[in-house]
């Protein structure tokens, strides 16, 4: 009988350890408004975390605030040890598909899934101690439109905007990866009332879509303050950077890195700037001989979680 019992606890220690040595993902909901439930996913490695508490990433996906989704990828994150909170969002530009829309509905939509953003956030910092979260290492990412509105989220905390009221006081994430990010505002210039976090941008020079640098308007519309144009202001203020540019590229970089093609350059900022918390100043231009569309393997095609 002990022989028994000593085998079928050998056994369930074997199945424990094979099912902790795989990503897993649990969901769950963090707001219902309207006609929408939002949910968040949670991925985790638990053969790769470290200590009692983990670094944990809210990733927010792209699609112009008309399309995608939370599904995506996400093993260049939790390889290291990184857990990633992938958000549901409504989606104000749905009607216009991939068509301008007017600048008080683009307006009307930003401020929505700003508004989701932060209801995730707040869900995430409730969760933090059954998450074993590390309060000093949250991070937000995002693609495109994602990457928009996180950082926007950002600009809001630092300064005491309407949005930074739903976390502790003084709070602020540990970094911040975007995806051909950028900040869109009526405002003439950016002013940080208060100093933001360590930031990565990825981004092609060539980006029609969202600038690389400045597009002002004259038509009433919002202007669009890109990295290159941050990354001054970043570098004024003493904020760690890191910039991976890719020359003449295009808005393929939404999603490009996070799909195989720069998992090295994410890993190196999650553990230099933000594990590490070393205060540095990085930056990689890359010119692609060879189009996207001929990379090995690279499907550049929208997907969930493009743009």
């Amino acid at each position: 009988m002990k022989r028994i019992t000593l085998i079928a606890a050998t056994v369930m220690l074997m199945l424990v350890t094979v099912l902790n040595a795989q990503p897993v993902m649990e969901t769950f909901l963090y707001a219902v408004k309207g006609q929408d439930s939002l949910f968040v996913d949670r991925h985790i490695d638990w053969s790769r975390t470290k200590g009692e508490k983990i670094p944990t990433m809210i990733y927010m996906y792209g699609g112009g605030w008309a399309f995608g989704s939370r599904d995506g990828r996400f093993d260049y994150l939790t390889d290291i040890g990184v857990q990633v909170i992938s958000i549901d969002y409504r989606k104000g530009l749905t009607k216009y598909g991939y068509n301008p829309a007017p600048p008080e509905e683009m307006d009307k939509a930003i401020q929505m899934a700003l508004d989701d953003l932060t209801d995730a956030m707040a869900f995430v910092l409730k969760n933090a101690a059954d998450w074993k979260v590390d309060m000093d290492k949250i991070m937000l990412s995002g693609s495109s439109a994602g990457g928009i509105t996180t950082l926007m989220s950002i600009y809001d905390i630092c300064n005491s905007g309407p949005y930074s009221k739903k976390f502790p006081a003084g709070w602020m994430p540990a970094g911040y990866i975007g995806y051909a990010g950028a900040i869109i505002t009526y405002e003439k210039d950016l002013v940080w009332k208060r100093k933001p976090c360590p930031m990565m941008f990825f981004h092609g020079s060539g980006d029609s879509t969202v600038a690389f640098e400045i597009k002002r308007s004259d038509s009433g519309a919002q202007n669009v303050f890109g990295p290159k144009y941050i990354l001054a202001q970043l570098h004024e203020m003493e904020v760690p950077n890191y910039l991976y540019c890719e020359t003449d590229a295009d808005h393929v970089i939404s999603y490009k890195p996070f799909n195989g093609y720069n998992t090295h350059e994410i890993q190196t900022f999650v553990e230099k700037f933000i594990i590490q918390g070393l205060q540095l100043e990085m930056k990689t231009e890359e010119y692609n001989m060879i189009e996207s569309s001929h990379l090995p393997g690279f499907k550049p095609v929208r997907s969930k979680n493009s743009d």
